[in-house]
């Protein structure tokens, strides 16, 4: 099989200055060489490979949806106690809608009404709490209402809790993968060097971008020995931690990295990705020599352009992002049965430098001082923006965990809920610098837990992430998101009473809890949304 793989690629190359001066006649010879291909060839993938002959259809790309329709505050709002309202009764807030996203995989799913609030367990990591005195801590004063039979308010568990880490799976530093040798070719990617079989290197042949001409790529790719790669992938994502957007990632550094074009490049995406079992489909831009490649995803993908094929939305995650018409294969591979998971099980295990930063709270003892992985900084920063809820249920890198959680829990160890509530918000306020997105990137950038920690500032979603994170952590409690059209707030359904502005989800009660409100207290709603109905994000 070697040697006929050596003498159809040798004549393949021999051909190519022929083939640019008649495209037709390079065609017709690929057809024939590669007759001698078909049993190395299944079937699922000759039959698409004759489909992917015949013309493309033209399309062209829905715009993008955009997450916000309002601009965010510039500027984040500090609550003033000398001008704030005396005596001001609590308010239960409108809810404009109830989106219950915990058995949709992120999909939308508006909830009229809610029998039940299902409470999320969430794993209690390892905790350490040290014996020492109880560090002074400024807690903004919270106003009880007086409420006839009320329970007393319960005590946060914060246990040092011992969990067997999960085993990583990852090759020995002598296997080829690490090693290299003859067929090897050098990758990098997740702060490490790997060394893959290279079979598929330069396989991938474009003279120009008509369909037979991209289909013969594909054949060829298909008639490669390229199973090996696939397996040394599947051993890379288990010692990585990948979720599929990471496997994604990778296959297309593999793509660049054995390509000669972005084109080229396109083709060997696909060609990877179908085998291992993802939907993805190539296009050719209209009145442009470019290839673009559209994938499907399972959730909603912000800001870019996309198509809905078969109830099925396809986003361009190409270079580009602009609005075209196209031409595309009007047929999915035959292998092609998965959309790309967006959501993290496991955070990625990269290696690498980190970044220190220290984040001390206004009048508290509440201070984390950490470090940042720059590669797990990269992977995030080239993450489209998704589903508040691939943010919110994302876990968070182990190491960064443990520190996070045993700076803060020392402080609320004993503390009522809301008095552990109030110091975990302070925290969140004011350690952290307020910016928006547009301010600091340019376009909107939703946080993932670790990237707080890293980049100078962080705007209202970031903070509310953030927030719901140490609430389940640290304290256990059920949180719930609330999506104003220009602004995210949070709200906690305490096992006490807790006073303040509240929402009934369920027929529970969630009391307010907004990260950007600064110096404001649990309870407090920012006096512009206090009515303005908010969609209840729950997950």
């Amino acid at each position: 099989m070697k040697k006929i793989v050596c003498f159809v690629v040798g004549l393949f190359f021999s051909f190519v200055g022929m083939a640019q001066e008649n495209k037709d006649d390079f065609s017709d010879f690929m057809k024939e060489e590669m007759k001698s291909f078909d049993k190395f060839i299944d079937e699922a993938n000759k039959d698409f490979i004759n489909f992917m002959r015949e013309p493309w259809k033209e399309f062209e790309a829905e715009k993008p949806v955009i997450k916000r329709v309002k601009p965010e505050p510039v500027k984040s709002v500090v609550y003033d106690e000398k001008t704030a309202p005396k005596d001001e009764k609590p308010v239960c807030l409108s809810i404009e809608e109830i989106l219950d996203m915990t058995t949709s995989a992120g999909k939308q799913a508006p909830v009229i009404q809610l029998n039940e609030v299902d409470k999320i367990t969430f794993d209690k990591p390892e905790v350490i709490v040290k014996k020492k005195k109880d560090p002074t801590v400024i807690v903004i004063e919270e106003k009880v209402v007086d409420e006839p039979d009320a329970k007393p308010e319960t005590k946060p568990v914060v246990k040092s809790e011992k969990k067997p880490e999960r085993p990583v799976v990852t090759p020995a530093k002598t296997s080829p993968l690490y090693a290299g040798g003859i067929g090897r070719s050098k990758i990098m990617y997740g702060g490490q060097v790997f060394y893959l079989s290279n079979t598929l290197n330069q396989k991938c042949k474009l003279n120009s971008l008509t369909e037979n001409t991209i289909a013969d790529a594909y054949e060829v790719l298909c008639g490669s020995d390229y199973k090996p790669l696939l397996t040394e992938c599947t051993q890379i994502k288990k010692g990585l931690q990948l979720n599929d957007w990471g496997v994604f990632t990778f296959v297309k550094q593999i793509s660049d990295t054995y390509c000669s074009s972005a084109n080229e490049s396109i083709v060997m995406q696909q060609f990877l990705l179908n085998e291992m079992g993802y939907k993805a489909r190539m296009a050719r831009k209209a009145n442009a020599n470019k290839m673009m490649l559209f994938v499907a995803t399972d959730c909603h993908i912000y800001a870019r352009h996309y198509i809905a094929l078969g109830g099925q939305d396809y986003y361009n995650l190409s270079g580009d992002n602009e609005q075209c018409q196209f031409y595309m294969c009007q047929k999915d591979s035959p292998k092609a049965k998965n959309s790309v998971g967006m959501l993290l099980r496991s955070a990625p295990n990269f290696s690498g430098a980190v970044a220190t930063s220290t984040h001390q709270a206004k009048g508290s003892a509440a201070k984390v001082t950490i470090d940042v992985p720059k590669v797990l900084m990269d992977f995030y920063k080239g993450y489209p923006q998704c589903d508040y809820s691939v943010y919110f249920k994302a876990p968070v890198n182990g190491n960064m965990e443990r520190t996070i959680l045993s700076s803060l829990a020392p402080l609320i160890q004993g503390k009522s809920e809301a008095d552990a509530a109030n110091i975990l918000i302070n925290f969140v306020q004011t350690a952290f610098q307020y910016q928006t997105d547009d301010q600091q990137f340019g376009y909107e950038k939703p946080f993932f837990v670790e990237e707080l920690f890293y980049y100078p500032y962080s705007d209202c979603e970031d903070r509310a992430i953030l927030f719901s994170y140490l609430v389940k952590k640290l304290l256990g409690l059920d949180v719930v998101l609330l999506d104003y059209p220009e602004h995210i707030a949070t709200a906690v359904r305490f096992n006490g009473n807790v006073g303040g502005d509240y929402l009934m989800v369920g027929g529970q009660k969630y009391t307010v809890c907004d990260p950007t409100y600064i110096g404001a207290s649990i309870g407090m709603t920012m006096p512009r949304y206090k009515t303005v109905a908010a969609k209840v994000l729950k997950y």
